[in-house]
């Protein structure tokens, strides 16, 4: 069977990340449309033929379900969202599907498998009210980070962070100016809390911000290599992990 989807994602790189990863991994789904606004899902949605919607919450001109309110709309809507867990909970347990950004394909592929599985094929009109409580609250992304370091107890400012790396099960911050402090924490909990604009993680080790990057090499066989800075010995070098190359690039062009 094959099934046309319309994204819904203002992030210039978000949503051209979901449509190559859907071309990858899900050959029966096409992508009709992209539309980045509140205003373009009311004109232009009920114009298309659509089995599957893949929408943001969060638009520059506003909350994304605002339009499927004002068109009364029945179809499947897979929301993406950055919250933290406890708002992911109150979606899974209502009985939609959700991807947490930053997705990956696993995730986009469980997903789309619910879709295909009949899941997912609920009306959303009941659930607005609880998103929107949820949706107009600001992003709580991380601003600062606790380190303790001997008997003191340090704020790092996210502005000072140039990456985050996980070595011996240890989560380290390299600041930008080079010190290198152990971070209470892991890395999956760490890339749902900051900004994905700002943060990228690039494999299982790492979690880069833009002024971490020196320069990127491309090798054969489709390998990327970031020179990171400020470097800790051999891992300067950092290679992306290949499920995440595209999504990558996507993030390079924001």
């Amino acid at each position: 069977m094959h099934y046309q989807v319309v994204i819904v994602e203002d992030e210039k790189y978000a949503a051209q990340y979901l449509k190559d990863t859907l071309a990858t991994i899900a050959p029966d789904m096409e992508v009709v449309a992209i539309l980045d606004s509140v205003e373009s899902v009311k004109q232009q949605l009920p114009l298309l033929n659509v089995d599957l919607v893949l929408a943001d919450i969060h638009l520059d001109d506003g909350i994304s379900f605002s339009a499927f309110e004002f068109l009364q709309w029945k179809k499947p809507v897979i929301f993406i969202t950055a919250y933290d867990a406890y708002a992911i909970k109150a979606f899974k347990t209502s009985g939609i599907d959700y991807l947490l950004k930053p997705c990956d394909e696993e995730e986009l592929s469980i997903a789309l498998d619910k879709f295909r599985n009949s899941q997912v094929h609920q009306s959303v009109e009941s659930l607005y009210e609880k998103i929107k409580m949820l949706a107009t609250e600001k992003n709580n992304y991380k601003e600062r980070f606790a380190v303790t370091l001997g008997s003191r107890l340090l704020s790092i400012p996210v502005a000072e962070v140039s990456y985050f790396y996980s070595a011996n099960k240890v989560i380290f911050i390299v600041k930008s100016d080079g010190q290198k402090l152990p971070y209470s924490g892991s890395l999956d909990q760490l890339s749902s809390s900051v900004d994905p604009k700002h943060f990228f993680r690039v494999n299982r080790n790492f979690l880069i911000t833009h002024q971490a990057i020196e320069k990127i090499e491309i090798h054969a066989g489709r390998n990327v290599v970031v020179h990171i800075k400020p470097g800790t010995g051999s891992d300067s070098l950092v290679q992306v992990s290949k499920d995440r190359i595209v999504e990558f690039k996507c993030w390079l062009d924001y």
